[in-house]
């Protein structure tokens, strides 16, 4: 049982020094919260302390702080600079909360009884982190949202024209007609997906003020039951005590914080719902036309067929790669596996029209 402990205090350590590092390299960055970031900092050191007394207790080693530990912690530092703060809160809660569940776990373990206290406290450090969090990130949903919409419009176009010119090929050799072709559906795919956002996003914007009205008239009246309502919303959706305790001690104290969860609660983050309908449509325009230009440009190099190809797939792979990551961090999910997802279905379109565009060409006898 102890053995099998060994690479998840490494693991959890490394994750504290680095969690450490780049809430501290946040605080230099971000005035207004740098008081926050520097204590969570301080916070994660000391749990990074915790982890390597048990590695040495259980095992008489030290934590090691290898290449790869140095180079993860560059990387996540120059993301980190690259998406912005915003989404960097973002990744910080999804880390914190997968924390709480895995250092949770250890609590039942009986080869640490005797760090039970120190365990506890560790999960109740990272619950804190997680209601910091959440108060910090109510504020911004909507341009999470955006951002998430809009690459998800970016990984429809990768997919979409990919395999469009990618069946074109099959059929025609000259790869400056196949470039062509494909600007031409990445123009008017660009032209549907704008209309599209434009008219989902005003109607939403419609619907959505009715509902709120409603609810903030009775927000207002009935302040004490709306923060019961809210309080009862998440002792159904939690059964950890302590996460529920603080939660509820800050509704009863913070009126506006329970009012927005009673919003969130029954018709969602009004800063999604409220997204300017010429903000969704530009972006949206921008990023399907840029995903769309990926696969194309090849086409247009003067190379051969084979070799456009090659290198549209190269280009069209890296972008969702890219892009994957950055939904993945979004939407709380795993980076790996939804690179993976979004590669294999875009391998899997572009195979299929290959495959149909070549036995149309055998079949009908087509020769250009």
């Amino acid at each position: 049982m102890k053995d099998a402990l060994k690479g998840r205090f490494q693991s959890f350590w490394e994750d504290e020094v680095i969690s450490s590092s780049i809430y501290a390299d946040v605080a230099k960055k971000v005035k207004a919260q740098s008081s926050l970031f520097n204590s969570l900092s301080e916070i994660e050191r000391s749990h990074a302390v915790l982890w390597a007394n048990l590695l040495k207790n259980f095992y008489g080693a030290e934590p090691k702080s290898s290449i790869v530990l140095r180079l993860k912690a560059c990387f996540m530092k120059f993301l980190i600079h690259v998406i912005g703060f915003k989404l960097t809160l973002k990744m910080f809660e999804l880390n914190e909360m997968k924390a709480v569940k895995e250092y949770y776990q250890l609590l039942s373990n009986p080869s640490l009884a005797g760090y039970r206290n120190e365990i506890l406290a560790l999960v109740k450090d990272e619950m804190f982190h997680e209601i910091e969090f959440l108060k910090q990130t109510i504020g911004y949903k909507r341009e999470i949202e955006g951002l998430k919409d809009a690459l998800y419009g970016l990984l429809d176009a990768l997919v979409e024209i990919e395999a469009a010119v990618i069946g074109i090929a099959s059929l025609l050799p000259n790869p400056i007609i196949i470039g062509l072709a494909g600007l031409i559906s990445a123009i008017s795919g660009t032209f549907s997906m704008t209309t599209g956002a434009y008219v989902s996003s005003k109607s939403e914007k419609i619907i959505y003020n009715s509902k709120l009205e409603e609810i903030e008239i009775r927000s207002n009246i009935e302040r004490d039951s709306v923060s019961e309502e809210v309080i009862e919303d998440i002792k159904s959706s939690t059964s950890n005590e302590s996460v529920l305790e603080k939660l509820t001690q800050l509704l009863k104290h913070d009126e506006g914080l329970a009012k927005k969860f009673y919003i969130l609660s029954k018709i969602g983050s009004p800063e999604v719902a409220l997204e300017d309908p010429m903000v969704a449509a530009k972006n949206a325009a921008i990023f399907y036309f840029l995903g769309a230009l990926a696969p194309i440009v090849p086409f247009f190099l003067g190379l051969s067929g084979f070799h456009a190809i090659i290198l549209s797939i190269t280009f069209t792979i890296i972008i969702l790669s890219i892009a994957s990551a950055f939904v993945a961090v979004v939407s709380g999910t795993s980076i790996k596996r939804k690179a993976m997802e979004t590669i294999s279905i875009t391998l899997l379109a572009t195979l299929l029209t290959y495959i149909i565009g070549t036995l149309a060409k055998s079949l009908l006898g087509i020769e250009i």
